[in-house]
């Protein structure tokens, strides 16, 4: 039996079958370890939609301003070490064996909604004070959740 690399939302309602599912595993006496943490929703496609069509229109911008040098993909490296700080990383030489630790941006796909909702919400803010006005397709999850957190 396999279950999903990211987990089972577990929940009062599906408690029971779950544990149905496990039941043969315990049966054949073989022990395994179970950890539980609080379920969050990883970052949605449609977000990480948004932010590319974000980062092309605000490398456009920073192009237009004489930023050769703004491309999309540095406009989104700036910002998730901007706004998501970064990751102590080690890599090993695989000839070598030779160790190296640096430090890396965080990734989005590693947010939660919430998580990514903010950074977007910090990138809008970020451009605002420039006046540059980010697209907002009309009924996005981000203006949805930018509509729920203002009422």
């Amino acid at each position: 039996m396999s279950f999903p690399k990211e987990g089972i939302r577990l929940h009062q309602t599906n408690f029971d079958v779950i544990g149905q599912q496990l039941q043969p595993l315990l049966a054949g006496g073989d022990c395994y370890r179970l950890i539980l943490k609080p379920w969050r929703d990883k970052r949605s496609l449609p977000q990480n939609a948004l932010s590319h069509m974000w980062y092309g229109e605000i490398s456009e911008y920073l192009i237009r301003s004489g930023r050769a040098d703004a491309t999309p993909e540095w406009v989104k490296r700036n910002f998730k070490k901007t706004y998501l700080g970064c990751v102590e990383v080690t890599y090993t030489d695989f000839i070598t064996g030779e160790k190296t630790t640096t430090w890396e941006a965080r990734h989005t796909s590693d947010l939660g909604t919430g998580e990514m909702h903010q950074f977007l919400r910090q990138i809008e803010m970020w451009c605002a004070q420039f006046g540059l006005l980010l697209t907002i397709p009309r009924g996005c999850e981000y203006q949805q959740l930018r509509e729920q957190s203002n009422q």
